[in-house]
């Protein structure tokens, strides 16, 4: 059964592996890298309370000391100094933000919370304390808790971006991408000089497949000599995916320059090779390899490249190159394992896919790349339990249903038929899936059911060697041996050489 094995998984599955390593992507904007794996949440350090003037002298004393020995670390000193001014002078808010500031800093974020609480009471417009508290709940994973403390913040004080990116964060977080881009607009607040919001809201325009949005948002701050590199990334992959290639290739020349972004290179090497420019493709990357040398983004396209261009040895020197920087990066797995099997290094090509299947965010996809690997080399147990688990996540993947039914039409031709029949259900005009279908009837006893399949593709394509020797053999099971042996003959005149040859002969003998 190999042959026919083939035909849906080299059709299939290696068609699908080439797509996911290649380097080579036309007229599209790649957002893969764009997607923050953990939010950050609290990156940006807590504000100090200002030294308030209606504060008399003592307090303002007893504040200072408690800032310059926070200042110091010297939180417990800080705790201290800002109980005495909570007592002293209760109604002053600066006394329980310090000290929320100094108990957070101490670990003891019960503490911090209660002290936060009373400050931000106190408080007629400054939001940290809230913020603060929010940061807290957030690291103690009360998220809900944590979200209520931000947006409190927000109605306090909602000139305060801190709390609007947080909200933002915590959204994309949660997969509200939409929420999330609303939320760093609202950040901004008409300020035109804060680039960061208006960066993350393009980068969530771009997964949204929104790149005039993007444009929108990055193309005044795109003309500073200055602007930062996401800038004109983001603005760059914005103009491909608006067909404005010229626009981007101005940008991702202008990062090239600065040599300070090696997604630069790789995306400009991409807009020549979508011109047919490969020798500038190169050249580029080599550029790029000068300025970054070992970046495994780099690295992978060069590999691409050379393997586009059929040189598949060079291509793998390339792929192991970048992997011994980043062992288990999805892209470069696939690209890896693609490279393998083109050298015909099939255990090697499985070694990779199962490194890839390792990873966190390994996909339905991926298992089914391994899948079929592992088929090819022969293990079919493990490949059938592998083609099992991509159906626990991907119940419609006709692929897995088609080449499971494959492997157990021998062993459980019942479960086989089954599994074939939705495969034919869901791809009902692919003839291989179809062909399939067909052997497992004929595998279950069906004869009646594969004779019409089989018919139905020797009428649709009755120069295909395969459709005829299969019709052939379900004849012969019939009994109907003089038309069992025309079409086996007929196979054969067609194509002496194809997949199921000796087979036909020997049943002919």
């Amino acid at each position: 059964m190999a042959s026919h094995y083939n035909s849906v998984l080299f059709a299939l599955c290696l068609a699908l592996a080439a797509q996911a390593g290649s380097g080579v992507r036309a007229a599209t904007f790649e957002v893969e890298d764009l997607e923050p794996s953990t939010p950050s949440l609290v990156g940006n350090a807590a504000a100090l309370p200002n030294l308030n003037e209606s504060l008399d002298d003592e307090a303002k004393n007893r504040l200072a000391d408690a800032l310059l020995r926070f200042g110091r670390t010297d939180f417990t000193g800080a705790e201290a100094a800002a109980r005495a001014l909570t007592e002293s002078h209760p109604q002053a808010p600066e006394g329980w933000y310090t000290l929320g500031l100094a108990l957070a800093n101490l670990g003891r974020p019960d503490e911090a919370i209660l002290a936060l609480d009373e400050a931000a009471a106190r408080y007629k417009k400054n939001a940290e304390p809230l913020i603060l508290k929010g940061d807290i709940l957030f690291q103690l994973k009360r998220t809900d808790e944590a979200a209520a403390a931000w947006n409190a913040a927000t109605l306090l004080d909602s000139a305060n971006f801190r709390a609007y990116e947080r909200l933002a964060a915590l959204a994309e977080g949660k997969g509200d991408r939409e929420g999330a881009l609303d939320l760093y607009l609202s950040s901004t607040n008409g300020d035109g000089t804060r680039s960061y919001p208006r960066i993350q809201a393009a980068r969530l325009a771009l997964l949204l497949g929104r790149p005039a949005q993007a444009e929108g948002l990055l193309t005044t701050a795109a003309k500073a000599d200055d602007a930062d590199d996401l800038v004109l990334d983001y603005l760059g992959r914005a103009k491909i995916g608006l067909d404005k290639t010229g626009e981007a290739r101005t940008l991702f020349t202008r990062l090239t320059k600065r040599g300070t972004n090696a997604r630069a290179f790789t995306s400009l090497a991409k807009i020549e090779i979508a011109n047919g420019r490969l020798q500038e493709a190169h050249d580029i990357l080599a550029r790029g390899e000068a300025a970054f040398p070992g970046n495994p983004l780099i690295l992978r396209d060069q590999g691409s490249l050379l393997g586009a261009e059929g040189k598949y040895k060079d291509a793998m020197a390339k792929f192991e190159a970048a992997l011994e920087t980043a062992p288990d990066e999805p892209t470069l797995l696939k690209s890896a394992g693609l490279a393998s099997l083109r050298l015909g290094q099939r255990d090697k090509a499985v070694a990779f896919a199962r490194t890839l299947v390792a990873q966190p965010k390994a996909t339905a996809d991926d298992y089914l790349w391994l899948a079929s690997l592992l088929e090819s080399t022969g293990a079919k147990e493990d490949a059938a339990a592998t083609y099992r688990t991509v159906l626990e996540t991907s119940p419609n993947s006709f692929v897995a249903l088609n080449n499971l039914a494959i492997i157990l039409s021998d062993e459980s031709p019942d479960e086989a038929l089954k599994l074939a029949q939705r495969a034919a259900d869901l791809a009902p005009t692919i003839a291989a899936v179809r062909d399939t279908l067909g052997w497992a009837q004929l595998k279950a006893g069906q004869l009646d059911a594969a004779a019409a399949t089989f018919e139905a593709l020797h009428a649709a394509d009755p120069k295909a060697a395969l459709a005829a020797y299969r019709l052939g053999v379900v004849r012969l099971e019939q009994g109907k041996a003089d038309e069992g042996r025309a079409l086996l003959q007929e196979a054969l005149a067609l194509d002496p050489g194809f997949s199921y040859a000796a087979e036909a002969k020997s049943r002919l003998n």
